[in-house]
């Protein structure tokens, strides 16, 4: 499932995490949500050996979201970018474990 959400505060809010909790535990048959989020690109940095994966920041007029991309297939990128990011997210580390980055025109 799908849930576009509306800024970056709402995955760090209190509310938020009561709801997201109380679908556990995920797993097989009971796959977690999934989140889109637009914001701009603060800053994003390629790791790994091979630059194979990414991690980037993005930013609002609400806050920070960090976002990680194992094996990304990052378009090219500037900061300032408005880009839409999909994944999971992971409420211990608070970062968004992303499978899908869009450059949103």
């Amino acid at each position: 499932m799908l849930f576009e959400v509306d800024r970056i505060a709402t995955l760090h809010s209190s509310e938020f995490l009561a709801l997201l909790k109380q679908g556990e535990p995920y797993g097989v048959g009971n796959e977690p949500p999934q989140f889109a989020v637009r914001a701009r690109l603060k800053n994003h940095v390629l790791m790994g050996r091979n630059r194979e994966h990414a991690r980037l920041e993005l930013e609002d007029s609400s806050g920070l979201l960090k976002v990680l991309w194992w094996f990304h297939k990052l378009p090219c990128l500037q900061k300032g970018d408005l880009v839409r990011v999909v994944g999971t997210y992971d409420y211990v580390d608070c970062v968004l474990v992303c499978v899908e980055c869009t450059l949103v025109s």
